[in-house]
């Protein structure tokens, strides 16, 4: 890993509406480009909008596709590495996937392994966990729920991930509380800890209103940060309120190399010849 100054955006979500939401992105891309950042994450499904209901399958796309190729451009005029989420379809199956892409092309894309309840009518669950060399390091992504299983954080430290992208779409605890009073919020810091790895992580911003697909509207929480491989809150918005938000920070291999090569670093302690999952 080289020293990489990196961006978590919490930014609102739109139902079907891309070119809105890309110009959302590009709005915030500006603002940490002007700090020099080179890698920058959005939350899941942030191109889309995050919907588990019919309408989802109306809204998907494939990948590469139109929103695609349009984020693609904005990287290559911002020379920017940029991590965003939609519903993709491919073969009449539907994702919730994770992208990330350079000015030159598509890296990668990873779909969500976990899906809860209230999803599984909408899209299903991917089949595979993967890594991406972005140059500077080596990423894995979490999408949601995803994040709160040690099996696939720990995956992703076997497969070389330095730093982890944890996009949220949907998880409406106060930001002023999510880190510090859940175990959702205690458990990425854990992660981040047990494997060593860098965390970035963001949630969708402010709210919308009633609609056909959601009578009684949604609210987002609006927060973002970034966890150290030794389980430091680096930064996290967590001021009140629900509005959009972006840390931005330089993640060096210092820190990360120091966890690893701790004496106590629990991945050393692994025993996987006792470990059973059936």
């Amino acid at each position: 890993m080289k020293t990489i100054k990196v961006a978590a955006a919490s930014i609102r979500n739109l139902i079907g509406q891309p070119d809105r939401s890309i110009g959302d992105m590009e709005r915030w891309i500006r603002v940490v480009k002007e700090k020099d950042a080179e890698l920058i994450l959005f939350p899941e499904l942030n191109v889309s909008g995050y919907v588990p209901a019919p309408i989802a399958h109306l809204i998907a796309e494939t990948i590469p596709g139109p929103s695609t190729e349009k984020i693609i451009e904005l990287a290559h005029r911002h020379d920017m590495t940029i991590c965003y989420g939609l519903i993709e379809k491919e073969a009449g199956r539907y994702y919730c996937t994770h992208v990330v892409v350079n000015g030159f092309g598509l890296i990668g894309k990873q779909r969500k392994i976990h899906v809860p309840a209230q999803e599984k009518p909408f899209w299903e669950a991917g089949d595979s966990i993967g890594s991406f060399d972005i140059g500077k390091a080596k990423i894995g992504i979490t999408i949601c729920r995803d994040s709160f299983f040690d099996e696939m954080t720990r995956s992703l430290y076997f497969k070389g991930a330095e730093i982890v992208l944890m996009p949220f779409g949907y998880y409406n605890v106060p930001r002023s509380q999510y880190l510090k009073e859940t175990i959702h919020g205690m458990s990425l810091i854990k992660a981040s800890w047990t494997n060593g790895f860098y965390a970035m992580v963001c949630n969708s911003a402010e709210g919308r209103e009633p609609s056909e697909w959601e009578p009684t509207g949604r609210r987002f929480p609006g927060w973002a940060g970034i966890i150290s491989p030794w389980g430091r809150v680096i930064a996290f918005i967590d001021d009140q309120g629900n509005s959009e938000s972006c840390v931005i920070e330089e993640l060096t291999s210092d820190e990360l190399e120091d966890r690893r090569r701790h004496e106590n670093f629990l991945a050393k302690e692994l025993r996987p010849e006792l470990y059973q999952f059936q």
